[in-house]
């Protein structure tokens, strides 16, 4: 099972990012695991109320690393689990679980300098980073940002951009605007992710080889 963490100092649409993500996902033919690593269970409350195609698993625990892969269906071991992970500044412990059996770590990031700062005051890279030594491979996860929750015209998306990639970011060129269709998403929506930004977003991926 190759694992996306989806990460964030605070709350800033993982749920609806993770969601999406996922369908875009399963449209492209892979099979998909959604795992709900937030207390707040909203993952998977969208989940038992809509049609989705794959399923949400319920995994807020501190011991997220050692229960999930004995939780992983037989012939899923190809699959690629979703994980919506609770904000890191209040949930340090399952985040670190999460990360810990994580392949890829994407930070869902609004394009603004005040996420930044928050993000830094964590601080998130050390966050990941000090991870490593518990990690298999004694690496820490493949980290990349998502600037999502953008504002149509925002002259700050490309400052943000060029600030992280300075401090050594990596930046997905694909950028999840903050319209209705998905900000809206909640309990019992329905999904269609072709053409949306995560139809584009899995083709970034695809095309950076950061999918199995």
């Amino acid at each position: 099972m190759f694992y996306i963490a989806n990460v964030s100092p605070r709350s800033t649409g993982k749920t609806t990012n993770s969601a999406w993500m996922g369908h875009a996902l399963h449209e492209r033919g892979r099979r998909v695991i959604g795992y709900d690593a937030d207390d707040s269970r909203q993952f998977s409350r969208w989940h038992d109320a809509g049609s989705y195609p794959f399923v949400v698993q319920q995994a807020a625990t501190a011991a997220f690393h050692m229960n999930v892969p004995r939780m992983t269906p037989a012939g899923f071991e190809d699959g690629i689990g979703v994980v919506d992970v609770g904000h890191l500044e209040d949930h340090k412990a399952v985040g670190s679980s999460v990360l810990r059996l994580a392949d890829l770590a994407i930070v869902n990031l609004p394009p603004s300098m005040n996420d930044v700062e928050r993000m830094e005051e964590l601080p998130l890279r050390e966050f990941i980073e000090d991870l490593a030594p518990l990690r298999a491979d004694s690496k820490p996860p493949a980290t990349w940002v998502l600037l999502c929750k953008a504002p149509n015209g925002i002259s700050e998306i490309g400052q943000v951009r060029d600030y992280l990639e300075d401090e050594g970011y990596n930046v997905f060129t694909t950028v999840v605007p903050a319209i209705v269709k998905y900000m809206r998403t909640h309990e019992g929506s329905e999904i269609q992710a072709k053409g949306s930004a995560f139809d584009e977003l899995v083709t970034e991926m695809e095309q950076r080889g950061l999918l199995p």
